[in-house]
């Protein structure tokens, strides 16, 4: 398959995103990164070796352009390229978390958009990327977004009234699997791990758990089950994970995060 795809913007979720891409092969070639400043344009191409431009009429030749700065510069350079593109079948992809499908409508009537919301784990191609896209973009150009993408991790379409909901879910997260990573690793340190050691053999539990649920297709509890024998002492961890209310914990700290969206 033949594309090339251009982002606006040199930002932490572009570089995840971009690194991601170029753990394939041949990538090189299909990305340009356009931007205002030459001097952020080079030190985020250390190691890349990709197109960077301060031309923005760069990314007229794209047939996937992705917006990855700040909303109102998402809006403003959507704009300004709407007014010069021609190309009725270039896929405008947005990642900037405020901006809604409605927003970027508005700045391209009759165009296909996207809204994407990505996670940090892309750059590992571990990630999630969850997309709504507008009338105008049908089955074919999802699918024509799956391919280029998926080798990121997972990609998930939802109506564009979840999407609200979606960094809480997928987004902030990772945050939460590293802070038990990381308590766990404490803990072994505590009698005589080795803290490299530690980390490793954490994040790998959590690594597999997610593989088993997914290769699986099983309900989570029925795997905790299988794990929590009569009388062991798993059962005993996960109750007094129960008693200290990990489960509301979560669904509270999501809620959290869906809360300071909405301000």
């Amino acid at each position: 398959m033949d594309y090339k795809i251009g982002f606006i913007g040199a930002g932490k979720m572009v570089a995840h995103i971009v690194n991601g891409l170029l753990n394939q092969p041949g990538m090189k070639e299909r990305i340009v990164v356009v931007g205002r400043s030459m001097d952020k344009l080079e030190q985020f191409n250390i190691g890349k070796d990709i197109e960077i431009s301060t031309d923005f009429e760069r990314l007229l030749s794209c047939n996937v352009i992705v917006g990855g700065v700040s909303t109102q510069a998402t809006v403003r350079v959507f704009r300004k390229l709407n007014e010069t593109m021609k190309n009725k079948e270039t896929i405008f992809m947005s990642i900037a978390a405020g901006v809604s499908l409605n927003d970027i409508e508005s700045v391209f009537p009759e165009r296909k958009v996207v809204r994407c919301m990505p996670n940090i784990a892309v750059s590992s191609n571990a990630g999630v990327m969850v997309m709504s896209a507008n009338s105008q973009t049908d089955l074919g150009d999802q699918r024509y977004i799956d391919d280029i993408f998926e080798s990121m991790g997972v990609v998930e379409w939802v109506d564009e009234d979840l999407m609200k909901y979606v960094p809480a879910l997928t987004g902030s997260s990772p945050s939460y699997a590293f802070l038990m990573i990381e308590a766990m690793a404490d803990k072994a340190v505590s009698v005589g791990f080795d803290r490299k050691q530690s980390y490793r053999l954490a994040a790998q539990v959590l690594e597999g758990a997610g593989k088993m649920l997914l290769d699986t297709g099983e309900h989570p509890a029925v795997l905790k089950d299988q794990i929590t024998t009569s009388g062991g002492s798993t059962i005993q961890g996960v109750m007094k994970l129960e008693q200290e209310g990990f489960r509301n914990n979560v669904m509270q700290a999501m809620q959290s995060v869906n809360d300071a969206n909405e301000k």
